[in-house]
C-alpha cells in the first residue's frame, strides 16, 4: 500500500493554504483589543486573572507551561494540556477531529509555514476559547487555540539553548534569542537550528497485515504489508520582532518569520501474499527529497485618536517555495524491476491579507468594537508523474498543473455590555465568505463559495464581589469550508490500487458544514489556590465531511462528501490546587487535574460506531515539586483515554488501541544564569500503536491490522541567559 510522500505532501500542502482556520502557515500579527492591553499593564494583572473578567471564557497556558519538560515545538508541548489532543502532528480541542479546531497566530490564521516554525521562546502564551469569539474567524466547531507572540522587550537579554534527545534515533537543537530596547525602538530576535527533531519520533518500520474478501464470488485474499525508511530532517527558523513607538503615540511593530527545512527519505514497502490476489507490485524502493522555504511579514500599526477611538490595523504578505522529488523502482513479485517511477512536485504560494478593528468608546457600561479581515492566496502546483517501464521504450508522461485562487472576507460587530458592576454580555455578529477558484491543465474549472452570518452570544455572571466564582453561558454558529484539495486536487494513483489503498479525487459540489452550539461553565478561583470548573457543550452539525471509497473504471476512488448531521455533548471537570491547602508543612506541590466526557453521533453513519471520536473520556493528571533546600524542580503528566471503534467514513470503521502516557521531568538551575533540564517522555513505552481497520464497498470486505513501534523519548537540555 505504496502511495508517493510527494504526491501526500503535496495534498497535506494544500489542505494547509486552503483552510482558513488550521495549521498544521507564516503569520498574520492580530492581537487583543488595545483597552485589554492597557487593562493589563496598569493594573498588574497576569493574564489568568484578567482572564475571569473577561465575557469570553478562555485558558490560559504560559510560556512556563510550555517549556516545563523541554519540549522544542508548540505541538510537542501542547498536547499536555488539559482538553487539548496531538493527532498526526496537528493540535485541536477534544470531542473532535483536528480539521475542527481553529489554530490562530496572535487572534489570525497561520498560512504557508507550520505552527512549529515559531520558536518557544517567542510565545508568551496560548489561549484556549471552547466557544465562538466575533472578532476571530468563526471556523471553530470545536474552539480556538490563539498562539500569543511574545510583545516589545524591557531590557537587554540574551540566552542559548542546546538540546539533544533519542527516540528511535538522535535528534537535537540550538536555539539562540536576544532582546533589546533603546528608547522608544525595541526589538527580539529568535534563531532555532535543529536536526532530525520530526523524524526522530517516528518509527522507522511498521507492518500491516490484510484480509479481502469477496461476498459474490466467495474469494479471499490475505497479503501483508513491510515498510521500512530512514529519514533526516533539517530546519533552520529566523523570527525577528520590531516594535517603535512614534512621537504621535502610534505603536508600530513589525514581525516577519522565515524558516527553512530539508527532509531526505529512502523506504522499502514489501508486498508479501500469503493467498487469493497477487499485487502486481511485490516491492517498491523509493527516495524522496523535499526542499521548503517560507517567507512572512507584517506591520501592525496601534493607535488612540483624539476622540478615544482605538484603532488597530495589520497588513502583511507571505511566501512559500516547496520543491518535492520523488523517485521509485516498482518490482514484480518475483523480484523482476517493471518501471521506475519519477514524481516531481512544485508549490509557490503567495499571500497578501489585511485585518482591523476600532474600539469605540460609547458610556462606562458598553465597548462597542467594530472590525474586518481579509486575505487572498495564489496557489500554484505542478506535479508531473513519468513512468518508465522495463519492456516500453516510451515513458508514460502524466503532467499536472493546476492554479488556486482563495479569497476570504469578513466584517464583524461586537458589544461588550457590563452590567450589575461585574457582570457582563458580550453581543457578536460575523460575516465571513470564503472562496476557491480552480483550474487545471486538463481544462476543468471549480468555483466555491460559502458564506456564513455568525450571532455569537456569551455571558459571564459574577456571583460574589470578589469574583472568586462565576457562570459563563455562550451561544454561537460556526461552520468548516471545504478545503481546496477537498474541491479539485491532482488524481493521486498509487500502486497496487485497492479497497485499502484507492486512489484520490476531488468533489467540486461539497458543502461547508454548519454548527450551532450551546457551552455553558462554573468557574471557581479561591484566594487560598484551590480552582475548579465545570464546563459543558452541547453542538448540532449538518453537512458534515466524511470520506467515502467507490468504486470507477476498474479501481477504488477515495474523496469527501457531505454525510449529513451530526451531535455532540460533552462534560469537562478540572482543578488545580496546591498541596498545602490541604496540609500543614507540606511540601511545595502544585496539583492538577480533569475529566473529560463525550457523546456524539453522526446520523447517516452505520450505529453504533457512528461518533465522532475514536474515544468517550480523558483524564490528565499533573504534578510540579520544588525542593526547598536545594534548586531542584520536578513533575511529571499523564494522560489516560479509553479506545472504541469509530465509522471514521462512509464505508470504514476503526479501532485505535490508545497507549497511556506518561511524562516526567527535572530542572536544576545552577544560578540565575544557566540551568539543564532532562526529560523522559513516554515512560511506560514498548507497546505498539495498533489499529485496526474494517472497509465495506460494493460486495468487498476487507480488514486490516497494523502495528506501528513506539518508544521512550529521552532528551536533555542545557539554557545560559547572558
Amino acid at each position: 500500500m505504496q502511495t508517493s510522500k510527494s504526491s501526500l505532501i503535496t495534498l497535506i500542502l494544500c489542505n494547509v493554504i486552503a483552510a482558513s482556520a488550521q495549521a498544521q502557515q507564516p503569520s498574520e500579527v492580530k492581537t487583543q483589543a488595545p483597552q485589554q492591553t492597557q487593562r493589563v499593564e496598569v493594573q498588574g494583572k497576569s493574564q489568568e486573572q484578567f482572564a475571569r473578567t473577561e465575557t469570553a471564557s478562555r485558558s490560559i497556558v504560559s510560556n512556563a507551561e510550555l517549556t516545563r519538560f523541554g519540549d522544542n515545538n508548540i505541538v510537542d508541548a501542547m498536547k499536555r494540556v488539559p482538553g487539548v489532543q496531538v493527532t498526526n502532528n496537528k493540535l485541536h480541542l477534544l470531542g473532535m477531529a483536528a480539521g475542527y479546531t481553529q489554530i490562530l497566530i496572535d487572534g489570525e490564521a497561520p498560512r504557508g509555514i507550520t505552527i512549529e516554525d515559531i520558536p518557544l521562546n517567542m510565545i508568551e502564551r496560548v489561549e484556549i476559547y471552547r466557544g465562538a469569539n466575533a472578532q476571530f474567524s468563526t471556523q471553530a466547531m470545536a474552539g480556538t487555540i490563539n498562539i500569543i507572540l511574545k510583545k516589545a522587550a524591557s531590557n537587554k537579554q540574551h540566552s542559548i539553548k542546546a538540546s539533544i534527545g533519542h527516540m528511535f534515533k538522535n535528534n537535537g537543537g540550538v536555539d539562540w534569542f536576544h532582546s533589546d530596547k533603546n528608547g522608544n525602538l525595541s526589538h527580539t530576535v529568535s534563531v532555532s537550528l535543529s536536526k532530525d527533531r520530526m523524524s526522530a519520533g517516528q518509527p522507522d518500520d511498521s507492518t500491516t497485515n490484510y484480509v479481502n474478501e469477496n461476498l459474490l464470488s466467495g474469494s479471499k485474499s490475505q497479503f501483508q504489508n513491510t515498510s521500512n525508511s530512514k529519514r533526516s530532517d533539517e530546519s533552520l527558523r529566523i523570527s525577528p520582532r520590531i516594535q517603535y513607538k512614534t512621537d504621535s503615540n502610534i505603536n508600530l511593530t513589525s514581525t516577519s518569520i522565515v524558516a527553512h527545512n530539508r527532509f531526505d527519505s529512502d523506504s522499502t514497502s514489501q508486498y508479501k501474499n500469503l493467498s487469493g490476489r497477487v499485487f502486481e507490485i511485490g516491492k517498491t524502493t523509493s527516495q524522496d527529497t523535499n526542499r521548503g522555504t517560507n517567507f512572512g511579514s507584517n506591520l501592525k500599526a496601534v493607535t488612540t485618536l483624539e476622540n478615544q477611538i482605538g484603532v488597530d490595523v495589520t497588513a502583511g504578505f507571505q511566501a512559500q517555495n516547496f520543491i518535492a522529488r520523488s523517485r521509485s523502482q516498482n518490482y514484480l513479485p518475483d523480484g523482476t524491476l517493471k518501471f521506475n517511477r519519477d514524481l516531481n512536485t512544485d508549490v509557490h504560494v503567495i499571500v497578501g491579507m489585511t485585518n482591523g478593528k476600532l474600539n469605540i468608546p460609547t458610556n462606562a457600561e458598553h465597548d462597542l468594537i467594530i472590525g474586518w479581515s481579509g486575505w487572498r492566496a495564489d496557489v500554484d502546483v505542478d506535479n508531473n508523474q513519468t513512468d518508465k517501464f522495463v519492456s516500453n521504450q516510451n515513458p508514460i508522461y502524466r503532467p499536472h498543473s493546476a492554479n488556486s485562487v482563495m479569497d476570504n472576507a469578513a466584517f464583524f460587530v461586537q458589544d461588550d455590555w457590563k452590567f450589575k458592576k461585574n457582570s457582563s454580555v458580550s453581543l457578536g455578529l460575523r460575516w465571513e465568505s470564503q472562496g476557491i477558484r480552480t483550474e487545471n491543465n486538463d481544462g476543468e474549472k471549480v468555483t466555491n463559495r460559502a458564506s456564513v452570518l455568525s450571532p455569537v452570544i456569551q455571558t459571564m455572571w459574577q456571583l460574589d464581589p470578589q469574583n472568586t466564582e462565576r457562570i459563563r453561558l455562550g451561544v454561537s454558529r460556526t461552520f468548516k469550508a471545504p478545503e481546496g484539495t477537498q474541491l479539485l486536487m491532482p488524481k493521486i494513483y498509487v500502486i497496487n490500487n485497492s479497497i485499502e489503498s484507492p486512489n484520490i479525487v476531488g468533489n467540486p459540489n461539497l458543502r461547508p458544514e454548519l454548527s450551532w452550539s450551546v457551552d455553558a461553565a462554573f468557574e471557581h478561583n479561591g484566594k487560598d489556590g484551590l480552582n475548579y470548573a465545570i464546563r459543558a457543550k452541547a453542538q448540532a452539525i449538518k453537512d458534515i465531511h466524511r470520506e467515502v471509497v467507490f468504486e470507477a473504471d476498474k479501481s477504488y476512488w477515495k474523496q469527501f462528501v457531505n454525510a449529513g448531521k451530526a451531535q455532540s455533548q460533552s462534560l469537562e471537570l478540572s482543578t488545580q490546587f496546591p498541596l498545602k491547602r490541604w496540609m500543614d508543612n507540606a511540601p511545595d506541590m502544585d496539583f492538577s487535574a480533569s475529566y473529560s466526557h463525550f457523546w456524539s453521533n453522526v446520523k447517516d453513519l452505520a450505529t453504533p460506531y457512528n461518533s465522532l471520536t475514536p474515544y468517550e473520556y480523558v483524564v490528565t493528571f499533573g504534578a510540579n515539586y520544588r525542593a526547598k533546600d536545594i534548586p531542584l524542580t520536578a513533575g511529571v503528566s499523564a494522560k489516560i483515554q479509553d479506545s472504541h471503534w469509530q465509522q471514521i467514513s462512509l464505508t470504514e470503521r476503526q479501532y485505535v488501541k490508545t497507549p497511556k502516557n506518561v511524562d516526567v521531568y527535572a530542572l536544576w538551575k545552577f544560578d540565575k544564569q544557566s540551568q539543564i533540564r532532562f526529560a523522559l517522555n513516554n515512560l511506560l513505552g514498548g507497546s505498539a500503536y495498533d489499529s485496526l481497520t474494517y472497509a465495506s464497498v460494493g460486495n468487498t470486505r476487507s480488514q486490516s491490522a497494523r502495528a506501528v513501534p513506539t518508544a521512550r523519548n529521552v532528551s536533555m537540555t542545557y539554557e545560559y541567559k547572558f
